[in-house]
């Protein structure tokens, strides 16, 4: 979906905000404004304020709002060009949607298409004679046919090349089943399928497309690989989709997900009524899986396997969804290895309490360190605070850091400030490298997310262009981010938020990163004390950046093509950490621009 920037300042403006909130929102008058409880925050008093004049709302306790298409892109978890299309077709709002310009969009297509044809192909398959093997193996996992046609399961016969022959008899080429990975090149020069005697799961896109396959072989062979995956494709990426994502509306609806390792274990839980349920793609959950799920809800039940390897990806997957802000309990399951086997063996009320019992993630490393050391030694003990470092550096907010360092303190009895000083004052935080707010969930050409501090200096450089000088050395990741940088260089235009779009052909990710970019400076540009405090959050952010390479080149012995020798790099090393130290001390931002000034003519001297 693409929009021109003046359609959507069409929308906006033919939207009336107390429509598009109220639907949501119970809302009472309150002058010329309305108010009611907020919706993002647990609120018992009406803090969420709708002003009709400015057309915006916003919550007064959690900071929560925006325009009509920003609220309701918020509330409804999906993105802004999303909620475009959306509220244009509920309100009647004529706005045309332009052409994709996507040189690939034709080929995508035709390999929808293709996806498609073999899905239907494997789900006649498994109900054709050839297919009995599968559903007697199916019947035996409790899997009957009305489970089999709702989750669109499939068969792949054990001949070599029965669904390549058959795509290719429709007209399809031997090339792109190769490339979509259905179709493998044999030495020969003979084609043959991928995927042979094997019970076939199709994964779904978000908007519901057929996108790949997991196969379950029904061989007895213990060499052969249990399940296998489609490959990388240019429709499908392990690492950016899940399992069972095409359920998304009900995760929304319901607010939480169980994220779980494997196929039979969403399948089951489906069974049960537990129909929330994901699972990663034959891989370790990924940053990026965590940011598209962070779309439909911010609650996590992790769900693995109760075996090591399951209890290690326990580990990463909390410390990956920490990190993006999430709420995550843990099941543990006694008596079972995994979410099928348990539910088979104990069923969907003892499977619900263990639900209930799930602990919190903090509660789960802890239990799950502790079996690794010895408490009655000091050196020990402190090995196993420094393995809440992860952790800690995963969470933003200081009431949630003083919690979890509260329990932490009284679990160990150990005292508070020690604590404190080893896991958040001298635990500096990693730079961020999982996705924050606008996320990308496309396929294809590869594509960079805005992170919070790329998002927060754009912000800065839209609202006021002095600030530029500031942030224009500084290392842009993403290519809205260059294109921003590129017309600051150019132009002289201070009324960048009119005339950015009109000069570059963006693409319609980008495109979306500057609508919710230039609403936000539309909203929010006029918040002095606001700005200000971003101003100064966001430069110390890059200083400490440069910081940490500081170090990191001083350790590697060079600094540019400077050599360094063992004095020189303790020197550098010291130096550089009494700036360190006075950053932490200043809150003035011309006290902090000194030290910057200070920091750089010590580099430079080198």
């Amino acid at each position: 979906m693409r929009y021109r920037s003046e359609d959507i300042d069409l929308l906006i403006d033919s939207l009336k905000i107390e429509d598009v909130v109220g639907e949501f929102v119970e809302l009472k008058k309150s002058g010329a404004n309305y108010k009611g409880l907020c919706p993002f925050h647990s609120d018992t008093t009406p803090s969420f304020m709708v002003s009709p004049s400015k057309n915006i709302c916003k919550c007064f306790v959690c900071g929560a709002g925006g325009n009509p298409i920003s609220f309701y892109s918020q509330y409804k978890k999906i993105s802004f060009m999303e909620a475009v299309d959306e509220l244009a077709k509920k309100y009647s709002i004529p706005i045309k949607e332009l052409e994709s310009k996507s040189k690939n969009s034709e080929n995508f297509d035709k390999y929808y298409k293709i996806m498609d044809e073999a899905h239907k192909y494997y789900t006649d398959n498994i109900f054709s004679l050839q297919g009995r093997t599968a559903l007697e193996y199916l019947s035996n996992r409790a899997i009957n046919p009305k489970i089999i046609k709702d989750n669109g399961l499939g068969f792949a016969s054990n001949r070599w090349s029965d669904l390549t022959d058959y795509l290719v008899s429709k007209g399809y080429e031997s090339k792109d089943l190769i490339l979509l990975g259905l179709t493998k090149e044999g030495d020969n020069g003979n084609n043959y399928d991928a995927f042979r005697n094997r019970i076939i799961f199709p994964i779904y896109s978000i908007k519901g497309e057929v996108i790949a396959f997991g196969g379950r072989t029904l061989e007895k062979d213990k060499e052969t690989p249990k399940y296998i995956n489609s490959p990388d494709t240019p429709i499908f990426k392990k690492g950016k989709n899940l399992y069972g994502l095409e359920r998304s509306s009900i995760i929304r609806k319901k607010n939480y997900t169980m994220l779980m390792e494997g196929y039979m274990d969403v399948l089951s839980a489906n069974i049960y009524g537990f129909d929330v349920a994901l699972a990663p793609l034959g891989t370790a959950l990924t940053e990026e899986q965590g940011a598209i799920l962070k779309r439909y809800t911010s609650n996590v039940i992790l769900s693995f396997d109760s075996d090591a390897p399951g209890q290690s990806a326990t580990e990463r997957a909390g410390l990956i969804l920490k990190s993006l802000g999430f709420n995550i309990r843990v099941l543990q399951l006694d008596g079972a290895k995994d979410p099928d086997e348990y539910l088979k063996t104990y069923g969907k009320e003892r499977f619900l309490q263990c639900v209930k019992n799930s602990v919190e993630i903090f509660d789960f490393l802890f239990s799950y360190y502790s079996k690794e050391y010895d408490f009655s030694s000091i050196m020990s003990k402190q090995n196993f605070v420094n393995r809440f470092k992860s952790f800690f550096q995963c969470i933003d907010t200081e009431l949630e850091k003083m919690l979890y360092l509260d329990k932490l303190s009284k679990n160990l009895n150990l005292e508070k400030d020690t604590l404190k000083e080893i896991l958040i004052n001298k635990n500096r935080k990693k730079s961020r490298k999982f996705e924050d707010d606008l996320v990308n969930i496309s396929i294809g050409e590869k594509f960079v997310a805005l992170d919070r501090l790329e998002r927060d200096t754009l912000f800065l450089v839209l609202v006021n262009r002095d600030y530029f000088r500031y942030f224009k050395d500084k290392k842009i990741k993403t290519s809205i981010g260059k294109k921003i940088y590129d017309y600051l260089e150019k132009e002289d235009s201070v009324d960048i938020i009119s005339t950015f779009a009109t000069e570059y052909d963006l693409k319609d990710e980008e495109l979306e990163q500057w609508n919710l970019l230039r609403c936000t400076v539309i909203e929010d540009c006029s918040d002095e004390k606001k700005i200000e405090e971003l101003l100064r959050e966001s430069f110390i952010s890059w200083f400490k950046q440069e910081i940490d390479e500081s170090y990191v080149k001083i350790n590697s012995g060079f600094y540019g093509t400077k050599e360094l020798n063992i004095i020189d790099k303790l020197m550098l090393a010291r130096k550089i950490k009494e700036i360190e130290i006075n950053l932490s001390k200043v809150n003035g931002f011309n006290e902090i621009e000194e030290l910057y000034k200070g920091f750089n003519n010590l580099l430079i001297n080198l």
